[in-house]
């Protein structure tokens, strides 16, 4: 009963006192990251090419030329966008979370705390090995996927953060 009978306590916190995730310098990831995205945007160029030859021969040029035009700007812009968004991804672990950031045009940063963290993962596609890269991958409570993904990580670089974050996470449960 002593707990109900307690008085309540739920005062403000100054926000300029909060530590700014913004500050923190991140690590880069590998640059063969926007080598992958390249070739796997490559693979839709030649989509493209190949549907607008496809359509040059049918009676739909003009719907066909339409369309492959708004595709190629499309895919065009697609590599813009890539080519400016590989130096703004990053990574950094502090004391109690771990920050990722991204984008371009639109940016995203997640900041994860340890506490949430459930289990860490590394992945590999067949175009990662053959580049030498991986994609951390972080689950945490609740979340039915991984709620945040590391990709263009070396594979060395990648299974020392799982071990770090481990070894975080196994110390945050006690």
């Amino acid at each position: 009963m002593d707990s109900i009978e307690a008085p309540f306590s739920n005062k403000p916190i100054d926000i300029t006192t909060l530590p700014a995730f913004e500050q923190v310098v991140l690590n880069p990831v590998c640059k063969k990251l926007l080598t992958k995205h390249l070739l796997q945007t490559g693979v839709w160029f030649l989509i493209v090419i190949a549907f607008g030859v496809f359509m040059y021969f049918q009676e739909e040029i003009l719907v066909g030329s339409l369309i492959s035009g708004f595709l190629l700007l499309f895919l065009i812009f697609l590599v813009f966008d890539l080519i400016k968004k590989q130096p703004r991804y990053g990574y950094a672990i502090r004391e109690k979370d771990l920050i990722y950031k991204r984008g371009f045009l639109v940016s995203k940063s997640t900041v994860v705390s340890f506490n949430r963290i459930q289990h860490v993962s590394i992945n590999r596609s067949v175009l990662d090995k053959w580049l030498d890269l991986s994609t951390l991958k972080v689950f945490t409570a609740g979340g039915s996927g991984s709620d945040m993904k590391i990709p263009g990580l070396e594979p060395k670089v990648a299974e020392k953060l799982k071990e770090a974050l481990a070894g975080k996470i196994a110390n945050e449960d006690v």
